[in-house]
């Protein structure tokens, strides 16, 4: 019986854990910004991938620039080396329980960013709290709120 409960335990955490799974676009009525420009538009990819997740990021920021990046996320809290157009530095990525992930990115300029991704009662629905710092002590502050697009093969 306790084996049966168990499996029940890990089947469901495994499939909230697979939810996260597709593309999720901002909504940018109800994501806000503090102290840092707000993107024309935000797109989220999460991917399977054997060893975790493949997390990329679409931005095309108010002046039409476009940019992307993508990364894979263990889950293991180990630094990987990290790098992007921003920032060249160490990555470590972690599932804080069974609908939170933590990404923190240590940039060797002194930046960092940290990326909380939650997943709430809605299936449909993603939420990001994305803080960044800088060396000078400065703090940005961003809560995006994602909607499911579709779903990932």
């Amino acid at each position: 019986m306790r084996t049966a409960l168990m499996l029940l335990a890990l089947s469901s955490a495994l499939c909230r854990a697979n939810s996260a799974l597709g593309t999720w676009k901002m909504d940018a009525t109800r994501s806000t910004f503090t102290g840092s420009p707000r993107p024309k538009s935000l797109t989220v990819r999460i991917e399977p991938h054997p060893k975790g997740e493949v997390f990329t990021l679409d931005r095309i920021e108010a002046d039409g620039r476009a940019t992307s990046s993508s990364t894979v996320l263990y889950f293991d809290g180990a630094p990987r080396d990290f790098q992007d157009f921003d920032c060249s530095g160490t990555q470590t990525s972690r599932r804080v329980d069974s609908q939170t992930v933590e990404i923190l990115r240590k940039c060797g300029s002194g930046e960092w960013i940290r990326y909380i991704r939650r997943s709430p009662a809605h299936p449909k629905e993603m939420i990001f709290d994305v803080t960044e710092g800088r060396p000078n002590g400065q703090r940005f502050e961003r809560r995006l709120v994602l909607t499911k697009q579709s779903a990932s093969q």
